[in-house]
């Protein structure tokens, strides 16, 4: 009854700031970065909601805030003012690194002051911040002269600011002083913790401080770069390329293998080229490993170069004006490697399931399998099957069906029916080894003889299925017997990723709460529309019925401050269960199970007073 309490009260209490907030992206920030997050954390380690670990990098929710900033309230500002200007750290020093690319700051008194190792350094410099400068030493020496890639536009040495970042339980991330008037090169500056030591950035005690050191060093210095080629990088792109690089500059390290669950087990329904989405970006890198291992590192590299040579289309101030990496790297592909992201992100979804990974080959072990969507061990497969044998696909996804040997078959046949942007491959496991096979000349029918429960060498008849375009809602249905049906061109094409991965327009009524398409909670609902309701025909239904009903309803919030107040309050349950799937559903067990209590001693009084 006492942590029923206690998550009541944590509900309660994170509902008030948000009711009080008038301003568009106030609440936003504020519930990211202000006196709002830190509450949040506080009574999430009342209930023991914390998890860890730290978040990997907060570059892109800086960038944001610097962009959103002068739209803010004068009393957000002065809350979240400290966020957008360089640290000022206690009794600061600074130590030029041995190689001469950079200044490192630090405290040498106060929270941010790094821990002395050394307690008596006879030059007077605290080992960490050596061991700091002789990381970013070799980042640099790795990332800059070996890899080739463009240095950081910077006046003198680059600066790293070590900071006492466990209240924001973030490894680091990079800031710019000012958004760019003309030029899209911008010069940065990166904040990384002091010391790496407590348990959240070591994952328990997985990794060491050094480990964790080392790869923030080679992840935020290349957005340091990415800033230096164009400061409107698409925010999904940047983060797959910096954590891919934390794993081709510190190959030993390995932690960004444990991203990969975030992203390769949801493939079916999250688009490679989503914006910033429960982590999901971190384990995109791997589609980084798969363009290395097929033309080279040096298409990851020409794609940021040629970012370089392009401005943005529209509204610059926001993640609207991003440059989207979509169109840049399916222009690489076909201009330098006489491919296309269509192709090689079929390619990608091949490797998922035939394992035969070229490089890193000690790590493949830690790639996940791929997921499943359904199996089949009774024929034919058709309409009558109990799981569906038909998917609607979000832009650049891809599902695996599984069909198992049976006596009832002896050659095995199946037939797609799908719209344009559907590409399909068949693989044939026999006794472990994985054979692709070739569809019939009309592209939409595979067969395999042989495979036969009464052969013992057959494993499995593996179909995949891949939405390769920028399109939302391509549909593909399949059988063994001939059987099809309709299928229908998606009507609406995505927005191809830019700042908030969105497709389709929508989610009026939260528009018109929230005071603007961009804000980032209307991006969160339009994320959770494509990925959990458009992929299914109930999700459709409700999605159309919403679209003729809210017009009206959001025009009239829209003119009433008021209203809009009230309905952002209505739409904090929603929100926070779309943010927090996992808290969610244990909020409602545990509001569940409190409700049970109170009845079950209703209940009893009840029987007592008779």
């Amino acid at each position: 009854m006492a942590l029923f309490s206690k998550m009541r009260a944590v509900l309660m209490l994170l509902l008030i700031p948000v009711a009080a907030s008038a301003a568009p992206l106030d609440d936003y920030y504020l519930s990211k970065l202000g006196e709002r997050a830190q509450l949040a954390k506080a009574l999430s380690a009342v209930v023991g909601l914390e998890t860890g670990p730290a978040e990997r990098c907060r570059t892109g929710l800086y960038r944001s805030l610097k962009r959103d900033f002068k739209a803010l309230e004068p009393a957000t500002q002065k809350t979240l003012a400290k966020y957008v200007a360089r640290p000022v750290l206690s009794s600061e020093a600074v130590y030029v690194s041995p190689g001469g690319h950079f200044n490192i700051h630090y405290a040498t008194s106060g929270s941010d002051a790094p821990v002395l190792t050394d307690t008596t350094p006879a030059n007077g410099i605290p080992d960490w911040v050596e061991r700091v400068a002789q990381v970013f030493e070799y980042v640099y020496a790795d990332e800059v002269t070996a890899k080739g890639y463009r240095p950081p536009p910077v006046s003198g040495r680059y600066d790293v600011y070590l900071r006492d970042l466990l209240t924001e339980q973030a490894y680091g991330y990079t800031k710019f002083d000012s958004v760019p008037a003309s030029a899209v090169s911008v010069p940065s500056y990166i904040e990384i913790d002091k010391a790496f030591s407590d348990h959240i950035f070591t994952v328990n005690g997985l990794y060491s401080s050094d480990q964790m050191l080392q790869i923030t060093a080679a992840h935020e210095f290349h957005h340091a770069i990415q800033f230096g080629y164009n400061y409107y990088f698409d925010i999904w792109y940047g983060e797959v390329t910096s954590t891919w690089m934390e794993d081709e500059v510190y190959d030993s390290v390995n932690q960004c293998y444990s991203y990969l669950p975030k992203y390769l087990p949801l493939a079916s329904t999250i688009s490679l080229n989503m914006g910033l989405y429960q982590n999901s970006e971190y384990g995109r890198w791997i589609f980084n490993r798969y363009l290395a291992e097929r033309h080279g590192a040096g298409a990851v590299k020409a794609a940021w170069e040629k970012l370089a040579t392009l401005q943005p289309s529209s509204s610059p101030t926001t993640s609207d004006g991003d440059i989207q990496m979509g169109p840049v790297l399916d222009s690489v592909l076909s201009t330098s490697y006489s491919s296309s992201l269509s192709a090689d992100f079929l390619g990608f979804a091949k490797k998922v399931y035939t394992r035969d990974w070229n490089t890193h080959i000690p790590d493949i072990s830690m790639i996940p399998l791929h997921a499943v969507a359904a199996t089949y061990s009774s024929y034919p497969v058709n309409i009558s099957s109990t799981d569906r044998p038909s998917v609607t696909l979000p832009r650049y996804t891809f599902a695996f069906y599984r069909f198992v040997p049976s006596p009832v078959i002896t050659t095995f046949n199946v037939r797609i029916t799908k719209t344009s942007g559907i590409q399909t491959a068949l693989f044939k496991k026999e006794s472990g080894v994985v054979s692709e096979i070739s569809a019939d000349t009309g592209g939409n029918a595979y067969s395999v003889i042989g495979f036969n429960a009464l052969n013992p060498a057959s494993d499995e008849v593996v179909l995949l299925v891949a939405n390769t375009t920028d399109v939302d809602n391509h549909q593909a249905n399949f059988s063994t017997d001939g059987s099809s049906l309709n299928v229908s061109e998606p009507t609406v094409a995505a927005s191809a990723g830019g700042g908030g991965g969105s497709s389709g327009g929508g989610c009026f009524i939260a528009t018109a709460a929230y005071g603007s398409y961009l804000h980032p909670k209307v991006a969160e609902l339009r994320q959770f529309r494509d990925r959990h309701l458009l992929t299914n025909a109930p999700g459709r239904l409700f999605v159309s019925l919403y679209y003729r009903l809210s017009p009206p309803i959001a025009e009239i919030i829209a003119e009433h401050e008021w209203m809009k107040g009230g309905v952002r309050v209505m739409l904090v349950p929603v929100v926070l269960s779309v943010e927090h799937p996992a808290g969610a559903l244990a909020a409602v067990l545990l509001l569940m199970g409190g409700a049970g209590v109170v009845r079950r001693r209703k209940l009893a009084l009840v029987r007592v007073r008779r």
